[in-house]
Parts: C-alpha cells; structure tokens; sequence
C-alpha cells in the first residue's frame, strides 16, 4: 500500500509565564493623603503586609517557573509538569501556566490532560489565541477531529492574521473530508505568508487525497523550493507520481527522500512499492477512476459538468452509485486484465492516460471514466 506522510501541523507555541499581574499600584494608597491623614497609618500598614505577601508570591512562582524551564529544557518534564503545578498552587488563575502545562501533557502523549489545562486556561482567559490553537492541537491528537476545527476558529476570532492557525484549520477540515474548506484555509495561510513550504506540502496532500494528483505534484515542487531538504515533500511527490504510473519520476523522487533522510521507512517502502507496480505493468495493469449511476441521462448530465471544470473525484463522493470507491473519489486502484467486467475494461483501453470517457453501459449500470494509466 502507497504510503504518505502525514500532515504537517504548526508546532505549539511554548509560552514563557509572564510574572503575575498585581494589583500593589492599587492598594497603596498615595504618600500625600497619608500625610493629610494620620488615622490611616494602620490601614496604610495593613496594605503594607499585603504587598509583602504578593511580593513573596511572585518570587516563588518566579522560583517555580526557572525550575521548570530548567527541567523542560533537560527533558525532566515530569519535575517540569510539578513546578507548573506549583505555580498554579500560588496563582490559580495563571493562564500561561496552565498553556505550558499543557503543553508539557502533549508531549507525554497525556492528551485528556492537556485538553483540561488549555481549557482552564481558557476560562481564565477567553481571548487568549494561542490557547485555543494549542488546544485544537490536543483534539487533532486525541483524534477529536470536529473540536479541532471549532478550537481553530475561535483562535482566529483573536487572531486571525495568523497563518500557522490558518494552516492548522485546512489540516483539519482535510481530516473531516472538508476538501472545500480546507482549500479555502490553506490558501488564506499563503496570501498571509506566500513562502510557508508547509502549508504547500500541505495543499499536496489534500489534491491527492482528494485524486488530484497532477494538481498535487506543483505543490510539493513550491514546498520543495522554499524548503529545499524537505524529505518529506519529495516522498509525497514520488507518490503522486506513482499514483500516476509515472514509475521513473516516483523513483527519483522517493531515492532523495531516502537520500535526504536515510531512515525514511515510507519513502523506502514506497520504492519496494514502485518495484512491484513496475512489473505489473508489464503484465497490463491498468487504475482508472469511474462514476457509476442508473441512467444514460445521469451520466451526460455529469459529463456536462466535468466539461465545465468539476472536480472528477468530489462528483464521484456525491453521485456514484458504488458507494466503496465513491468515497475515494472513485479510484478503483490498480486491476490487470480479467479483473473487472470486460466491456469496463475494453473502454479503459481506449481511454488516454489523464482523460475521461463514457458513458459506458455494462450491467452494474452507467460508468463516467478517467483512466490514470
């Protein structure tokens, strides 16, 4: 089975916690009305402990945090996640302190554990962006897909100049099969910042997912020229190329990704992959994509549409009738001769690598086709 690597996610942001607000300025009372007011030395003295104590508070929730930057930075994050706990002994309402905890919880794969703090943190404070898009995060890894896209959103709504989130979102909507929205995120991420090589690679994988492979190769190959050792990339364009029979291409590609990155095991099966197909397509192999539906006037009606500019594989969700590779935007993968109806197979023949044909009336029904090799 072809192998792609996953989505590229912005990483979280890692929050320093600032030191906590205090109200002192607000309860000290000024030196003049003192003066004019004796009687109040004792109220004066009383507001006097206060800031001791608050002062005392900030040095050791000061204290806490360099240990646990200390800890963090040494890998000790367990010792890391109990100053953090600490600090929020002292200051419960320490937002950044609940945002870096859970950060640290993401790290331990301790998803539930973080969703909790960023949400505390949240609580605390609603329009904190960076919140919200951390907390997205531990959805899309606690494969909470659809609070992933809601958290995303809210993070737009305090920042939405931020590609990373923009970046995110498409990521998500791609997960949940929103092809449309997910474009629509990914290209808002390049008109804010045109260079992000992720969100390239990104965009990649949606056409190919989505069966657009002729549409995901450019992406990869912008990706590639902003980040020039993006293994990664050339992985996912060595398949978009397999996807398309085009063997010597795929072979390049994933040989720099194994060259690249010497332990890459998707590119390196993804060659063993190419081997195999390679020579079946001595023995005739043949991958075609179909629309199947019950009448002649179902299918002329989805050519016109085709004719217009429709997308091949997003008509095949909505309208064939074979469920199964409707939902892969109706790739029937790769098939030698005698696999399929016979009548289905000739018309594949005929059909130009990249064009689409039909209709074709066999007893399953009426087929739209798009050969890919």
């Amino acid at each position: 089975m072809l192998k792609l690597f996953a989505f590229i996610f912005a990483s979280l942001p890692y929050l320093p916690v600032r030191n906590p607000r205090t109200q002192t300025n607000r309860l000290r009372p000024s030196h003049s009305r003192l003066l004019r007011r004796p009687s109040h030395f004792t109220l004066h003295t009383s507001y006097f402990l206060l800031i001791l104590l608050i002062g005392c508070t900030e040095r050791q929730v000061r204290i806490h945090f360099e240990q646990a930057e200390k800890y963090r930075h040494e890998g000790k994050i367990d010792l890391a996640i109990e100053e953090y706990k600490a600090i929020l002994g002292l200051r419960p309402d320490a937002f950044d302190a609940h945002n870096n905890l859970g950060y640290l919880y993401v790290g331990k794969g301790q998803y539930a554990n973080a969703i909790a703090q960023y949400q505390k943190a949240i609580a605390v404070k609603p329009d904190f962006a960076e919140a919200h898009f951390n907390l997205g995060v531990a959805y899309v890894a606690h494969s909470q897909i659809d609070s992933a896209i809601a958290a995303y959103q809210r993070a737009l709504q305090y920042d939405p100049e931020n590609h990373e989130i923009h970046n995110n979102l498409g990521a998500a909507h791609t997960m949940a099969n929103n092809y449309r929205e997910a474009e629509a995120s990914y290209q808002q991420a390049l008109k804010l910042k045109p260079d992000y090589a992720d969100v390239y690679h990104n965009l990649g994988l949606l056409y190919t997912y989505a069966g657009r492979y002729r549409d995901a190769i450019p992406q990869y190959e912008k990706a590639i020229r902003y980040k020039p050792n993006f293994a990664d990339a050339y992985n996912n364009m060595g398949s978009a190329h397999l996807e398309l029979g085009q063997y010597e291409d795929a072979i390049q590609h994933f040989q720099t990704a194994v060259r690249l990155q010497p332990n890459h095991a998707l590119a390196q099966e993804n060659l063993r992959e190419t081997k195999t197909r390679m020579d079946a397509r001595e023995a005739g192999e043949m991958r075609a994509q179909h629309i199947l539906v019950k009448t002649e006037a179902d299918a002329r009606k989805l050519l016109e549409q085709l004719d217009s500019g429709a997308e091949f594989g997003a008509l095949a969700r909505l309208y064939s009738t074979d469920t199964a590779s409707g939902r892969q935007g109706g790739d029937l993968g790769a098939f030698l001769p005698g696999t399929l109806l016979p009548r289905f197979e000739q018309a594949v023949k005929k059909i130009e690598p990249g064009k689409i044909g039909g209709p074709v009336r066999t007893p399953a029904g009426y087929h739209i086709i798009k050969r890919i090799y």
